[in-house]
């Protein structure tokens, strides 16, 4: 097992890709999740009869978009919720960087820390707290151990 490994219930976390997807989620996925969830609902309306012949839509788009807008309030309301349950390090990186807009240099110049065990230690360890406290969507990665 290497150094960038944790083994949870039989099952080995693949660290990199876990922070990787975390990041990914943090960086992309929930500000636009944020933006989604204060669209007004009344952008959605009752579909119109207009007597020309059309192709019929796969699926319920109206309830697609209602399913999509409830995710995105869902998703919005659980991450700060999730970052204020990490220890008290991670709360207040991932506090400063995704709730507050800051970035790197000024979460280094806040903390007592180095720069280097920011970068080694500290924020990844606040991704990877990040990852298994989150409900919503899985963000850990898993490999089965041999």
């Amino acid at each position: 097992m290497s150094k960038k490994e944790e083994v949870i219930f039989d099952s080995t976390v693949d660290v990199d890709q876990t922070i990787k997807n975390v990041k990914h989620f943090l960086d992309v996925e929930y500000p636009a999740a944020k933006r989604r969830a204060k669209r007004s609902i009344s952008t959605i309306s009752s579909p119109s009869i207009d007597g020309m012949p059309k192709g019929t839509p796969a699926g319920n788009i109206m309830e697609n978009k209602l399913v999509n807008r409830a995710y995105c309030r869902q998703v919005a309301a659980a991450v700060p919720l999730v970052i204020k349950e990490c220890s008290r390090w991670s709360r207040h990186i991932l506090k400063l960087l995704y709730l507050e807009g800051y970035d790197d240099t000024y979460c280094i110049a806040n903390l007592p820390y180095s720069d280097n065990w920011y970068y080694k230690k500290l924020k990844p360890k606040a991704l990877l707290e990040f990852a298994e406290i989150y409900p919503i969507d899985e963000l850990m990665v898993f490999k089965k151990v041999q």
